[in-house]
């Protein structure tokens, strides 16, 4: 019976470090989309400045999201 109480108080660490970690990585993970969308746009299209590129980017990620 005490094993089974180290087994439920570890997984509900984990859960709790898991939801944790969503919210920051997920706020790093949209800025590197975001910065890899602003390159590929401006390498494709070279009259695009890179704010609009930006612009462009973030609305259609966002979209997606």
């Amino acid at each position: 019976m005490y094993k089974n109480y180290k087994l439920i108080l570890f997984l509900g660490a984990a859960l709790i470090f898991l939801y944790m970690s969503v919210g920051k990585y997920e706020e790093f993970s949209l800025k590197k989309s975001i910065s890899a969308c602003v390159l590929a746009k401006s390498k494709l299209k070279k009259d695009m400045s890179p704010q609009e590129a930006r612009k462009v980017c973030e609305v259609e990620i966002k979209q997606n999201k």
